[in-house]
């Protein structure tokens, strides 16, 4: 379904469309994550933010590149859309993951919004925090948009998730971990 998504062909009716990119080449990035992510030991819980105010998780295609990337969705499937979540569910799922990638925003746009994340009641408790594991991604350029980025935002997605088994995939600028106490977040 991802590679559907980023190989769509575009073109005026009177013309050919013409492919966006080679599939070939972008399959191929996609197989290498996959056949890479299944041998892992573990399969983290991962819960995807795409707003922070009220909680929304991400749906369509995102718990797609989840579980292709190594992980398990705490919330959502391919078959729905974004979910609003009660924090009482976020925080009873204990994830082992968290990836802040709120709808159309860029790394530092999210940060901003980080706040209304780190003062609600169990923040502080929950695996992904106490881990390590909270990270920030570019979500205008890999995460919300359709396309061939997709692609990218899953090898994103396959290094936070599996850093064990994947590195360098991270374009400069398109994520970022957080580390420490992240209630003193401003």
């Amino acid at each position: 379904m991802l590679l559907k998504t980023s190989t769509e062909l575009v073109g005026p009716p009177a013309q050919p469309p013409k492919p966006l990119r080679k599939p070939d080449k972008l399959n191929g990035r996609i197989e290498s994550i996959v056949e890479r992510a299944r041998d892992a030991d573990h399969h983290p819980s991962v819960l995807h933010v795409e707003w922070a105010d009220p909680v929304m998780c991400a749906g369509h295609w995102v718990p797609e590149m989840t579980e292709m990337a190594g992980g398990t969705n705490s919330f959502g499937d391919k078959d729905t859309g974004t979910l609003k979540l009660d924090w009482d569910e976020v925080v009873a799922s204990q994830p082992e993951i968290i990836i802040m990638m709120q709808c159309g925003f860029d790394v530092k746009r999210c940060l901003e919004d980080m706040p209304l994340m780190t003062s609600k009641e169990g923040w502080a408790s929950l695996p992904a925090v106490q881990n390590n594991r909270v990270y920030v991604v570019d979500a205008g350029a890999y995460t919300s948009r359709s396309g061939p980025r997709l692609v990218t935002g899953l090898e994103i997605m396959a290094e936070m998730i599996h850093p064990e088994l994947f590195s360098g995939l991270i374009p400069e600028s398109g994520a970022l971990r957080l580390f420490g106490d992240l209630t003193k977040a401003s």
